[in-house]
């Protein structure tokens, strides 16, 4: 997931209902009297944003682990059985070979 996807979707504009109704609420906290009421709405809206706080961080998790395994399942795996072994032996033996031929090259011109 890119980060700009991520940071559109975070800041981006709510539908015209909901903002309507996010703004009718707005009004009615305002025209309200009650200092009981307005501490009732106070403290339910405390506990959701907890509640919808836990529930994002709960997602984003298991995005981040989604995107873990995904990248595991799309690096390539190495086999270590029948010819790609023996390949890599002889890769082995040939890295041997040079290692070899550089060290005797540096010990006879000390």
């Amino acid at each position: 997931m890119k980060d700009d996807g991520f940071m559109k979707m975070i800041h981006k504009k709510l539908p015209p209902e909901t903002e309507l109704a996010v703004e009718l609420r707005c009004r009615e906290v305002w025209a309200c009297e009650d200092i009981e009421q307005i501490k009732a709405f106070c403290i339910d809206l405390m506990k959701n944003h907890a509640r919808a706080e836990a529930v994002l961080s709960t997602a984003m998790m298991r995005v981040i682990e989604l995107e873990a395994h995904l990248a595991i399942l799309k690096t390539p795996t190495r086999k270590h059985t029948g010819v790609h072994k023996v390949r890599w032996w002889i890769e082995q033996l040939h890295l041997h070979w040079k290692y070899r031929k550089v060290t005797k090259r540096y010990s006879q011109r000390a």
